[in-house]
């Protein structure tokens, strides 16, 4: 089997403990991201050390919202790394031409295209004072993870990438995960049938992915709080890709 990564391997399961110089708190606000006459409504967290940082766009599931990513976002904020956590377009608090339907066919590309909303966001959180706009993650879940892929293709990658199973994740991504000379690691459940064959495409086309299989069948940031200590082993991942 090609050779993997080797971060996850020696950083994500032997958690060190935080330096002392890295931030304990950090200084959060409610911001409005604008795109395509959507107000995507966010929260910017800004860890309270001074000196540029680096930070993580945190993108949500389809028919979720942002504020399952806090405990991520707290862990983040441990380590010295800002982040931004969105409601795309149709989601959340980010309604103010349309909401999302489970379900809906055909597809309206008024909430469905959101690859935009992306880097919206990507430029919005460069354009941050302190913020490092070299070192930049983003982590998306079911749907986004696709439309951080996407986004990738249209405006060029981030440094790094946490996808959590992105059940749409299309062939196209797959096979981009290897040019795109991002760090990637692939989360996905054991058991979530939908997601099995996108992660054995994953497993045989990518010589460069770290992949995380957990046990159970939950989906996209419903991992986040199914998985004891998951938001801590991504942090710590995402704080050493970003490094």
């Amino acid at each position: 089997m090609p050779a993997i990564r080797s971060l996850l391997t020696t950083m994500l399961f032997a958690l060190a403990p935080v330096a002392a110089a890295w931030a304990q708190s950090a200084v959060e606000r409610r911001v409005v991201v604008e795109e395509q006459g959507w107000e995507l409504i966010g929260d910017l967290s800004l860890p309270a050390e001074s000196g540029k940082r680096p930070a993580v766009l945190m993108l949500n599931a389809a028919n979720r919202d942002r504020t399952e990513y806090v405990a991520l976002a707290r862990e983040l904020a441990r380590r010295g790394v800002a982040s931004l956590r969105l409601d795309l377009r149709g989601h959340g608090e980010s309604v103010n031409r349309g909401r999302f339907v489970p379900g809906e066919v055909p597809r309206s590309p008024l909430i469905w295209d959101s690859e935009a909303d992306v880097l919206a966001a990507l430029r919005f959180l460069r354009a941050q004072p302190g913020i490092d706009g070299s070192r930049i993650g983003v982590v998306g879940a079911s749907y986004s993870g696709e439309e951080m892929a996407e986004a990738g293709r249209i405006g060029g990658y981030a440094r790094a990438y946490v996808a959590l199973s992105p059940g749409s994740f299309s062939d196209e991504s797959v096979d981009g995960i290897d040019p795109s000379g991002a760090a990637w690691l692939f989360v996905a459940s054991r058991d979530e049938r939908y997601l099995q064959e996108i992660t054995a495409a994953v497993r045989g086309r990518s010589r460069t992915v770290e992949l995380l299989v957990l046990p159970g069948v939950e989906h996209g940031t419903r991992l986040l709080g199914s998985t004891p200590g998951l938001p801590e082993r991504l942090a710590v991942w995402l704080a050493t890709a970003l490094r």
